[in-house]
């Protein structure tokens, strides 16, 4: 599983909970936190699929294919939990 951190370059509160959050779980897990602030080819998929209509928001991919979208902001350890499953 990744993390697809969603967010756009000048938003405080996204700033806010990639140093709060997404910049530690980075850190936990190098290769498989990824934030995306400019339109990419991940972020046209996801929209093709289902639209993005808000930032921030937290997406979890498996090999780059969509396994559930996040609305609220989660908690660091609740991401932990995704990517490491008990």
């Amino acid at each position: 599983m990744e993390i697809e951190y969603i967010t756009r370059a000048g938003c405080p509160s996204c700033e806010a909970y990639r140093r709060a959050v997404i910049d530690q779980l980075a850190e936990e897990y190098p290769g498989r936190v990824r934030v995306h602030e400019a339109w990419d080819g991940l972020m046209e998929r996801l929209n093709n699929t289902e639209r993005i209509t808000r930032v921030p928001m937290v997406v979890v991919t498996d090999g780059g294919r969509e396994v559930m979208r996040l609305l609220e902001m989660p908690t660091l350890e609740r991401l932990e939990d995704i990517l490491e499953p008990a």
